[in-house]
């Protein structure tokens, strides 16, 4: 398989690609794409031994770089996004550039070189939004999603894989405590009825990848996951440590993770399949495939009922618990 990261250099996809190059016989080539040059420059530094790697300088608004990078692939997982709340709110038409045209530069510049199956990265900030960040998500997600009508006709499927925060990922609250705990100071918490869902970065991998395989154009696949209120992460990292409430943050912020929203609850099911994790699968509305509906056979996925961060049936049980999941999400961070 030859596939092309869009957002290489970010965490999940220099994680992403750290997976791959664990199974060399399994991808021809590996094409990162990112606009940092001294980044992309380290990665692929670390990757010089992998057979068929290929670092693309560019930035995903630039259609014709895009174009460039996507011919010869068998897949694109396009990461590349600007994500940072506060800045969005400061700054809306460089996100709005980034995440909303770079996705629709990336679905067309893929389509345009008959790349067969397309991942977009949402977050859970497009369900639902409040702020500039997530509504660029959404906007991102309904594209991609319809663009189906224009590309499947021409070989080419678009999915959407959404999930949460990844634990230590790049500005991951456990970074920030964990140089407050050192320092000896309060740890800062904005809301003390926070909640978020527990993700590692090898759950993500783990999700495009079997998004890759069983996609079929328009739908959107969602990890079933666990969750935590962030005053007993705080606790797992630093247990004893003192909390500081500074209330929520400009530009918009959620008590609660939502990854499927009431009107998408009536219709998401679950996908099984022996030896893996069940997925959560929100199928297209006017699906772009001819033939019997995929999902059709597959049992209802919430009851009707959001999924939701604070919700009962997926806060983790427990102090222990907390610091087991935590602890593993930890371990599974690549380095830079």
């Amino acid at each position: 398989m030859n596939i092309l990261v869009t957002g290489a250099t970010g965490f999940f996809g220099r994680a992403f690609i750290h997976v791959m190059s664990q199974s060399p016989d399994t991808f021809t080539k590996v094409a990162a794409f990112a606009r940092s040059e001294s980044r992309l420059a380290l990665l692929a530094t670390r990757h010089r031994e992998l057979p068929g790697f290929r670092a693309f300088l560019g930035d995903v608004r630039d259609y014709d770089r895009l174009s460039d990078a996507c011919r010869g692939m068998d897949a694109v997982v396009h990461a590349a996004a600007l994500k940072r709340v506060d800045d969005g709110s400061y700054n809306p038409s460089e996100m709005i550039a980034t995440n909303i045209t770079g996705t629709q530069n990336v679905v067309k510049a893929a389509t345009r070189a008959g790349v067969p199956r397309v991942v977009f990265i949402s977050s859970d900030k497009a369900v639902e939004p409040i702020n500039v960040y997530g509504a660029t998500k959404f906007c991102a997600e309904q594209f991609a999603i319809s663009y189906n009508a224009i590309s499947a006709s021409r070989g080419t499927r678009v999915s959407v894989v959404r999930y949460g925060n990844v634990i230590g990922s790049t500005g991951s609250v456990l970074g920030i405590w964990t140089r407050q705990r050192d320092a000896g100071t309060p740890l800062t918490l904005t809301n003390p009825e926070m909640s978020r869902f527990v993700m590692s970065v090898s759950d993500a991998c783990r999700l495009v990848t079997r998004a890759l395989d069983v996609m079929e154009g328009g739908e959107i696949f969602i990890p079933l996951l666990r969750s935590a209120f962030l005053t007993e992460m705080a606790h797992a990292v630093a247990p004893g440590h003192d909390i500081r409430f500074t209330g929520n943050r400009v530009g918009g912020e959620k008590v609660a993770e939502i990854l499927v929203n009431e009107d998408e609850a009536r219709r998401v099911v679950t996908l099984k399949a022996e030896g893996v994790d069940p997925l959560l699968v929100i199928p297209p509305n006017e699906p772009p495939w001819t033939a019997d509906r995929p999902y059709a056979g597959c049992p209802e996925g919430l009851s009707h009922a959001p999924y939701r961060s604070d919700e009962k049936p997926y806060l983790l049980n427990g102090p222990e618990a907390v610091v087991y999941e935590i602890g593993r999400a930890l371990a599974d961070c690549v380095d830079s």
